[in-house]
């Protein structure tokens, strides 16, 4: 819990501090998008090398490690003096992250490997808790002139101070790996061979391109395209992760293992309704709503996609996991940066129909892969 919680406090910061980081270094939405995706490109070369690391170093060892690295790019971003000094922040930002991303959701599967689907959505939850939370509380320190580099700051010591306790509170007969190199080298190519796999990982970048595009965009939009305040953005993102954690903890709570396709399917069609309705909105009120069905909607998409694929796959879960991540991750950064880009040539409304765009698609393939099935 802890260390999603750092995770996603360090990812999210950015988003809500997007409009005062462009105007401080002269950046623009392209130029921001470009960063979340040269990160997201660090985070997919990590992801590809954690299995190896959770080898030798052991899960919990190397998550403390990377929570460290994690809060010193925090507190690199806090002080760049422009924008090409980011690239440094960045580059630890995806090192630790991806490492982070990569083995916590491995390890709650270790934990509760017959029913992952219920317990991973109640973890991942915590990543939800941790964007509530920092967008409700950057937004109001941005609102009262506190400086992004403070913000950046703060959080760094939080991930930081979550490293230094993950080394703490391990326990020394499980800190060491249990699989030999090649062995996890091994599990990695049978599993890039199932062509099943190869569909999962389409559907984690479809889930991760709609999750990112809320998660990064949606603050810089209501603050450009209906000039609210950084913390009126910050209260719209927050619904949106208010949204996830009240359907992950419902989802964890009452879908048993055997109903996973139909959580998806269902939170599929809820999302396609709700990303057609929310460029379409002018009512801040009414986007406000929206962002917390789209919460409700996207939150079951990173967790049970995940268990899901393991169960049909039936391979080593910690490899399925990491080669299924790269897959979201790859949509989240790609995502960033394609919208910034949209953004600048015809605005951030316009951008967002890139979701419904992505859910259709994400539909035709669960009814392909249940076919198969």
């Amino acid at each position: 819990m802890l260390g999603f919680l750092a995770y996603s406090s360090c990812v999210t910061a950015i988003p809500i501090c997007l409009v005062a980081i462009t105007k401080d270094l002269g950046m623009s939405f392209s130029q921001a998008g470009g960063l979340e995706m040269a990160k997201g490109t660090l985070v997919l070369v990590t992801l590809l090398a954690s299995g190896f690391i959770a080898a030798r170093f052991g899960k919990v060892r190397s998550i403390g490690v990377s929570c460290l690295v994690m809060g010193t790019g925090m507190l690199l971003y806090a002080n760049a003096p422009s924008y090409g000094a980011l690239f440094l922040a960045v580059a630890l930002l995806g090192f630790g992250g991806g490492v982070i991303e990569a083995l916590i959701n491995p390890l709650v599967q270790e934990l509760h490997p017959d029913d992952s689907g219920r317990y991973l959505n109640l973890i991942n939850a915590f990543w939800s808790i941790g964007v509530l939370a920092t967008m409700l509380g950057t937004g109001e320190a941005l609102s009262q002139m506190v400086s992004w580099r403070t913000v950046m700051s703060v959080l760094g010591g939080f991930s930081v101070l979550s490293g230094g306790l993950f080394w703490l509170l391990r326990e020394p007969a499980k800190a060491g790996g249990g699989a030999e190199l090649s062995q996890v080298f091994a599990n990695k190519w049978k599993i890039l061979r199932l062509r099943r796999f190869w569909l999962f990982t389409v559907l984690m970048f479809l889930g991760g391109a709609t999750e990112g595009a809320f998660t990064y965009w949606s603050a810089s939009l209501l603050q450009v395209e209906h000039g609210v305040t950084p913390r009126a953005a910050g209260v719209g993102v927050a619904l949106f992760a208010a949204g996830m954690i009240v359907a992950r903890l419902l989802w964890g709570w009452l879908i048993p293992q055997g109903r996973l396709w139909h959580l998806l399917l269902g939170s599929a069609l809820g999302g396609l309704v709700v990303g057609v309705l929310f460029p379409l909105t002018n009512e801040i009120s009414f986007l406000y709503v929206n962002l917390f069905l789209a919460g409700l909607a996207m939150a079951c998409f990173w967790p049970t996609l995940q268990s899901y694929a393991v169960d049909r796959m039936r391979c080593d879960a910690t490899s399925a996991f990491i080669l299924l991540s790269c897959g979201g991750i790859a949509g989240f950064a790609s995502v960033s940066w394609t919208m910034g880009m949209i953004g600048d040539w015809v605005g951030l409304r316009a951008s967002f129909w890139i979701v419904p765009a992505y859910l259709v698609v994400m539909i035709w393939l669960l009814f392909w892969e249940r076919k198969r099935s």
